[in-house]
């Protein structure tokens, strides 16, 4: 009973979470938009709210895609719609003009055909794969050769340095969650990963390493 209710508690959390973000969109403040529904999404993955997670994902797509990433966009509303067709849960129509504003929007913004790509990319991927893929662009662009990626000590990833780095700064997970743009629930995450793959159990033990390492 204790966990039934707790599950109930979780989905009741995530559906205000995405009001306000929502709301936060219909205001254009799509900073505050966006971590709303990174936290709802976090927490409707966790509960497994498979049957709202589609809204989730749709009301993330399109604050990324006013923030200025269409390919992004895209591949998020080509994995909600593959997993509506998979759940037999279609967009209900009171949703669908704003949608469909949205998408066409984004079509524009990007291009036929790499709006096509992205979508069916999104279509082929999990969710997880699909959020991983965030900030990243959607093919390799015909530039000459670059230079290697930076690579990190201990397996640290790009974007867990950076919450590193502004954690050895002082900043609080709450400010390191604005200056990034993510939600508090995907700061903590990606502490907790930083944490297990350096080793340590606290903050100042944390800053050493950044300062040790040489990743101030």
């Amino acid at each position: 009973m204790g966990l039934s209710r707790e599950i109930g508690y979780r989905h009741g959390t995530a559906g205000s979470l995405f009001v306000l973000g929502r709301v936060a969109a219909y205001q254009s403040d799509y900073t505050a938009a966006r971590a709303f529904y990174e936290e709802s999404l976090g927490i409707g993955r966790e509960v497994g709210n498979n049957l709202s997670i589609g809204f989730y994902l749709e009301g993330l797509a399109d604050v990324i895609a006013m923030q200025g990433d269409p390919a992004q966009a895209a591949r998020l509303w080509g994995v909600a719609e593959a997993l509506r067709e998979a759940m037999g849960t279609p967009l209900p129509p009171v949703d669908l003009t704003a949608y469909k504003r949205a998408v066409a929007a984004a079509h524009t913004q990007l291009g036929e055909k790499a709006f096509a790509a992205a979508w069916a990319e999104g279509r082929t991927m999990t969710l997880e794969q699909a959020l991983a893929a965030e900030g990243q662009p959607l093919l390799p662009t015909p530039t000459p050769p670059a230079t290697p990626a930076a690579t990190y000590p201990d397996g640290l990833t790009a974007r867990e340095v950076e919450v590193l780095r502004l954690l050895a700064q002082g900043l609080t997970d709450a400010q390191i969650a604005e200056q990034l743009v993510l939600s508090l629930h995907t700061v903590h995450a990606h502490l907790r990963t930083i944490y297990s793959k350096l080793g340590v159990t606290s903050r100042s033990a944390a800053t050493r390493y950044a300062f040790e390492h040489q990743l101030m």
